[in-house]
């Protein structure tokens, strides 16, 4: 699910700070409420991979090829294996369940990291393209050090989806729509193009040199063209993970 990966993004920040040229493997525990309507709040894994071989890196569970690198711009290609908001029409409340699922999609994707030279801030920037529609982020975030074993990165993001990408994902179709009787889905939705906003809070602790400690929250905030959709509950997702990585 799209919270998934949204956990490990945020916690990557930290430990690229802090791992460069290491091996870093690790578990986590995340948990989330959903957007759509009726579904649960969700505890779940989240795994922690931080690999640097060569040109090549996984973070998370998306792996890239940096093709260039200079003192302060990256330009890199990755895979994400598991993006957007899947949900089961099993999991969504009573009403909703005549649905088709949503699944979620392998998406290709640019990265261009840029060190700004102003107060330590960084920034990225993301466009991802995939069998269900296009994705778009920009993000800024600073690494504190507090100490020599704590580190906080606090960050900030936005992202745009493409029409077919938020359609596929919280539009409703006429059949959907029929399927239900018209109760709870009165009628077809298209949803057009949309954005999100959001931050991010991770803290990195050092035990000693082979073991680190991770912890984010975080919150992601959506446009109207979603939070309209009657399939969609809430306007915003809160989620909170902590993790343990282990560095070769």
């Amino acid at each position: 699910m799209k919270k998934i990966i949204f956990s490990i993004l945020a916690l990557s920040l930290a430990t690229t700070a802090m791992a460069n040229d290491k091996v870093g493997v690790g578990l986590g525990a995340g948990v989330s409420n959903s957007i759509y309507k009726g579904a649960d709040d969700n505890a779940y894994p989240v795994p922690l991979l931080d690999i640097n071989y060569g040109n090549f890196y996984a973070k998370g569970i998306t792996v890239g090829y940096t093709f260039f690198r200079g003192e302060d711009l990256s330009l890199s290609a990755y895979l994400d294996p598991m993006a957007g908001f899947g949900i089961d029409a099993e999991d969504m409340g009573a009403g909703y369940r005549n649905i088709d699922d949503r699944d979620t999609q392998a998406m290709i994707g640019l990265r261009a990291d840029l060190n700004t030279g102003i107060a330590d801030i960084r920034t990225g920037a993301t466009v991802q393209f995939g069998e269900h529609g296009s994705e778009a982020k920009i993000s800024a975030f600073r690494a504190y050090s507090l100490g020599e074993k704590l580190v906080l990165v606090p960050s900030i993001h936005m992202k745009g989806f493409s029409g077919d990408f938020t359609d596929y994902y919280f539009g409703v179709t006429a059949e959907e729509a029929a399927r239900s009787n018209r109760d709870n889905l009165k009628s077809e939705y298209k949803a057009d193009t949309a954005f999100s906003y959001g931050a991010n809070l991770t803290a990195e602790y050092r035990v000693n040199e082979k073991l680190s400690l991770i912890g984010i929250v975080g919150v992601e905030k959506f446009s109207n063209e979603i939070t309209d959709s009657p399939i969609v509950d809430d306007e915003a997702i809160v989620l909170a993970s902590v993790g343990a990585k282990y560095f070769f």
